[in-house]
């Protein structure tokens, strides 16, 4: 009897499993995402769709912040996000692929999904983004400088080929069609912009989507909205054509969409870059676009049917070394990627947010879910900082290659694809002047100049430096003590990759070329990669570092001001463990760690950026670290005067006109609070958000 009970559950059991599986099967055969070009619309599981998506890059936040920003971005009514996917990322280093932490592509597709988001990939291989090299990865330059990037170069597409050889099929196991929530993927970035036309190249795309993604999914292509942009990739009509515009452009849309109707005369009309902010460069004011009128154009758009993705919807940071450079000239973005978008770097809402969150409730005529609240920011007050070391004092145990040559070697072709290189050569006797002339064939980016009397690297006299905005790289000093300029040391700061313009292609990093000293050449350098990110994560090396520090006592103040390591210590208990600004106003330029995670660049004498933001993510419980490394201009010779100062709000230039000395930025957080309705919009100057 018991043994009949219980294969009748077994059965029963099985037969509901079958069932189940059947059903999900099914529901799954269903599902589809594609167009119809007969009514010019997307078709959702065969109804028409039009979608509302915000681009969110998951490497510019830490995985324990995803999901509260995109909580946020479902909250503001928006139905889909939009990713790119960065090479270098991923695959830092031939063969060494990364898919965890930051870089965990799958986990956030499903935190998309969970909010309810379908999600829209930009799979590269280049995506612009700002991002350093615009996602291509620097050892390609390593293999061949003289690689054509973007192109049918078969060493290129051999690269590329491997790289989607390992993506595609990720995105694919989570496409809409199979049970996932991606419907759009494109291949390439702009390529309109580029002034190329390569089509074996972008043929070359199409079938390797196709390959792996199936003949049903939505490839396609973005570009700028006038007709130049669309000569290439949307003429040839394998990719669906999408442009991108900002709030200028929704004023007469009939007009904005003519370049477009020309050479795709039917299907859904897409925005695929709508600006509701702007990129920063080192040097300029931070960039703002007012709120009213990105509202305004969306409001436009939606009542157009166009399918909108605004972007940024948040920006997020670029943390280590990741942030990129337009050109020419070189313009290296700072590390906040704020871009003025609805959500702070921080993942606050502003006011910009509330306005977009009205304009889809009236649209849509749907109720998204309530907003999340914004994050705790605190003031976790001042860390004392002690001066260590010199830098060049330190530099054997940052070394991880050298190269020996008769000339300076590209930082890529000693596998630094980041960060910093050191040149040495040794200056021929018979130079006994004071006065010297030094001058460098190409820098790439930032030198800072040494000289000492040993020959390895070691302390000596601060020359100078020659920055990328220099007409020419040329440093002209004079020599403390004749004796001591026995050796030179170049440091040279790699401030990012193009990510844009047309220096990308060959666009090696290092001292590139002949060096001269007063006019006679400079031979049998030694090349050095350096890694600053051992010297960070090491507070245990600190006294050893002191002990150098203390050799160095008697050193005038100008050697002693340059190129230094500070480093402190904090404690905190777990309810200090939020988001805060560290603000590196006392000092010039350099580089910031806290508990050995590299939060990037600072460079408060250029602006607009003042404070680094820190995610509470990076703090812990207890004892935390402080690194600091100075490279042009120390803030203390002693420790009274040497600090960080730890703020709830950010300096990133807002308001600010460039060229304005550094201040503190003022207002109030709590006006940037979500609110429940419309009628309770704040009537806020947009120059305050």
């Amino acid at each position: 009897m018991n043994l009949i009970y219980l294969y009748a559950v077994l059965l029963t059991c099985a037969c509901l499993a079958s069932f189940s599986l059947a059903v999900q099967l099914d529901s799954n055969s269903q599902r589809s995402f594609t167009i119809d070009y007969d009514n010019d619309t997307f078709l959702k599981d065969g109804q028409p769709f039009q979608y509302i998506s915000g681009s969110i890059h998951y490497f510019r936040l830490l995985p324990a912040d995803w999901d509260d920003r995109l909580a946020k971005m479902r909250a503001a009514g928006l139905n889909a996000v939009q990713i790119y996917v960065p090479w270098n990322f991923h695959v830092p280093r031939p063969g060494q692929h990364r898919f965890t932490g930051s870089a965990d592509l799958d986990l956030f597709l499903a935190l998309a999904q969970k909010h309810d988001l379908l999600v829209i990939v930009r799979a590269g291989p280049y995506i612009c983004a700002e991002w350093d090299f615009g996602g291509l990865p620097a050892w390609l330059l390593q293999r061949n400088a003289s690689m054509v990037m973007r192109s049918s170069d078969p060493q290129f597409l051999a690269a590329v080929d491997e790289w989607m050889a390992v993506l595609l099929p990720i995105i694919a196991r989570r496409l809409y069609s199979s049970g996932g929530n991606v419907i759009m993927v494109q291949l390439e970035n702009e390529y309109g912009s580029t002034g190329q036309c390569d089509l074996a190249y972008i043929r070359h795309l199409y079938q390797l989507g196709r390959r792996y993604l199936g003949n049903q999914t939505v490839l396609f292509s973005t570009d700028g909205q006038s007709a130049g942009f669309l000569k290439c990739v949307a003429k040839e009509r394998l990719f669906y054509a999408t442009v991108d515009f900002g709030p200028e452009g929704t004023k007469s849309l009939n007009d904005t969409f003519a370049p477009l109707r020309a050479v795709q005369p039917k299907g859904p009309l897409v925005n695929s870059e709508y600006y509701a902010g702007w990129l920063d460069n080192w040097s300029g004011q931070h960039a703002q676009v007012d709120a009213k009128a990105v509202s305004d154009g969306l409001a436009r758009m939606l009542a157009y049917g166009v399918s909108v993705n605004i972007y940024m919807f948040f920006g997020g940071t670029n943390f280590g070394y990741w942030n990129g450079a337009n050109s020419p000239p070189l313009a290296p973005q700072p590390t906040s990627y704020d871009y003025d978008a609805p959500l702070a770097e921080n993942g606050d809402t502003r006011y910009k947010y509330q306005l977009i969150r009205q304009v889809i409730i009236n649209a849509t005529g749907r109720q998204p879910p309530p907003v999340p609240p914004n994050s705790t920011v605190s003031s976790l007050g001042t860390v004392k900082l002690r001066r260590l070391a010199s830098l060049l004092g330190n530099l054997d145990s940052l070394i991880v290659n050298r190269v020996d040559s008769k000339l300076p070697v590209a930082m890529e072709t000693l596998g630094q694809y980041q960060g910093f290189a050191l040149y040495g050569a040794q200056i021929p006797k018979g130079y006994d002047a004071t006065e010297y002339s030094l001058r460098l064939a190409k820098a790439r980016d930032f030198v800072y100049a040494f000289a000492s009397s040993e020959s390895q690297p070691s302390l000596g006299q601060f020359l100078g430096s020659i920055s990328y905005s220099d007409s020419e790289a040329v440093l002209n000093f004079t020599a403390s003590n004749s004796s001591g300029v026995r050796n030179l040391w170049l440091l040279v700061e790699n401030c990012g990759h193009v990510n844009y313009g047309g220096d990308l292609q060959g666009n090696v990093k290092g001292i590139l070329g002949s060096v001269t000293l007063n006019g006679a050449p400079l031979y049998g350098w030694r090349s050095y990669a350096l890694d600053f990110d051992r010297l960070a994560a090491r507070p245990l090396r600190s006294r050893r570092l002191a002990a150098s520090a203390e050799a160095h006592k008697g050193q005038d103040a100008a050697q002693a001001a340059q190129a230094s390591l500070y480093m402190g210590e904090f404690t905190l208990d777990k309810n200090n463990l939020t988001d805060t600004y560290a603000n590196l106003s006392t000092f010039c330029k350099g580089q910031l760690w806290i508990n050995g995670f590299n939060l990037g660049r600072y460079w408060p004498c250029a602006g607009p950026q003042v404070t680094l933001y820190v995610p509470g993510a990076v703090l812990r419980e207890g004892s935390n670290s402080i690194a600091v490394l100075e490279l042009l201009q120390a803030p203390c010779l002693n420790d009274s005067s040497c600090r960080v100062d730890f703020l709830a709000m950010p300096d990133i230039g807002l308001s600010r006109p460039a060229g304005e000395s550094v201040g503190r930025l003022e207002y109030d957080r709590e006006s940037l609070q979500v609110l429940a309705t419309a009628e309770e919009l704040p009537q806020l100057d947009d120059g305050r958000m």
